[in-house]
């Protein structure tokens, strides 16, 4: 499953549980209610919906945001761990909007060189003279038929 980082200071979301409506795609398999509250997982508070920009700007978040992480959604489902009698399922939705480091491409992977420093570099080469490829004894041919040769019978 999902491990658990040890220590918070590197990780910041807002998650919501969505329980099963016992129903199968094309229809909502997950919902919860509009009072449902989304818990930070730097304090363990609670924020309503309508609260997400007063999460934004505690100075909690803002450390990550001041530091180029940006948001982006992610939902998984997990087993319920304490199922309640009235569940109409096994499985419930994670809902996070988590805040995630900026993508910075490295300069190689594992030691491997890049193509441009593997790639063999054009070098222009001078010109030089072209060799004659035939002896100096040779002459042109004055009649095309002596070029024919007799097929030996």
């Amino acid at each position: 499953m999902y491990q658990q980082n040890k220590s918070n200071s590197d990780f910041c979301s807002l998650t919501l549980y969505l329980n099963p409506t016992g129903n199968q795609a094309p229809k909502y398999e997950y919902k919860a209610n509009s009072e449902s509250l989304f818990t930070c997982s730097l304090t363990k508070k609670k924020w309503k919906l309508s609260q997400i920009n007063e999460w934004y700007m505690t100075e909690g978040v803002q450390n990550f945001v001041k530091q180029g992480y940006s948001g982006k959604w992610f939902a998984k489902t997990q087993q319920i761990e304490t199922p309640k009698p009235y569940d109409k399922g096994d499985f419930q939705m994670v809902l996070s909007f988590i805040l995630t480091k900026p993508y910075k491409p490295s300069a190689n992977v594992d030691g491997m060189k890049t193509v441009g420093q593997s790639m063999p570099q054009y070098k222009p080469q001078p010109m030089t003279q072209a060799q004659p490829s035939a002896p100096d004894y040779a002459v042109p041919v004055q009649n095309m038929n002596d070029m024919d040769d007799e097929i030996p019978f």
